[in-house]
């Protein structure tokens, strides 16, 4: 399927303030996502109501042109925004359509970006024996690429209620979870991970 990339007419500010878990073994990064939250620390969450959020969709942004994501569709799109609503209205904000002017706007997608880079590898030498001394012959070095895809499923909070007279508006909380293509169970650990990002971040409510 083609991507959807989801646009806002605006200019996003993000200010970051970080908070996370302490650094997971290496167990726990197979089989757990590293959940980052960032937050408008000026921001006054209980100040909010409403909010809108597209559903059954999760947006792609990739450098890599042309390609396809895994997170458009009921199988994975669905679920994660289920999950990321019911935190939401357990902390008490209502989702609304977007037409009945909502607080805040909450986008989801993930940040695909795939590395290429190239190493060179020079082998050992060897001495061999000459005439009445040693000579050491040297291999030639060779490249080695490697290619890997990193990608991070995103969630953003962004205030529309007080949208600046240059038409900018804040981005008050942000959430980056992944790696969503090393994940041994996608689905479950995404929703645990969206879990997690609200468990550290209880400053995320109207109550």
């Amino acid at each position: 399927m083609n991507a959807l990339k989801v646009i806002l007419p605006v200019v996003c500010v993000v200010v970051i303030s970080w908070g996370c878990e302490p650094q997971p073994d290496d167990l726990k990064l197979v089989d757990e996502f590293v959940v980052f939250t960032n937050y408008d620390q000026n921001a006054d969450f209980g100040s909010y109501l409403t909010y809108y959020m597209r559903e059954d969709t999760i947006g792609l942004v990739s450098n890599y042109p042309g390609d396809d994501t895994i997170v458009v569709g009921s199988d994975y799109a669905r679920p994660v925004v289920d999950q990321i609503m019911t935190h939401l209205n357990a902390r008490g904000y209502q989702s609304v359509d977007f037409d009945e002017s909502p607080d805040l706007a909450v986008k989801a997608y993930v940040l695909k970006d795939l590395n290429i880079f190239q190493d060179y590898v020079y082998p050992p030498g060897y001495y061999y024996p000459g005439y009445g001394y040693y000579s050491y012959y040297y291999y030639p070095p060779y490249v080695q690429t490697y290619a890997y895809n990193t990608g991070v499923l995103v969630v953003e909070v962004i205030d529309l209620k007080n949208i600046t007279p240059q038409n900018q508006v804040a981005v008050i909380w942000t959430a980056h979870l992944g790696d969503v293509f090393s994940s041994l169970n996608l689905v479950q650990q995404t929703l645990d991970a969206i879990d997690q990002a609200f468990q550290q971040s209880a400053y995320l409510t109207r109550q």
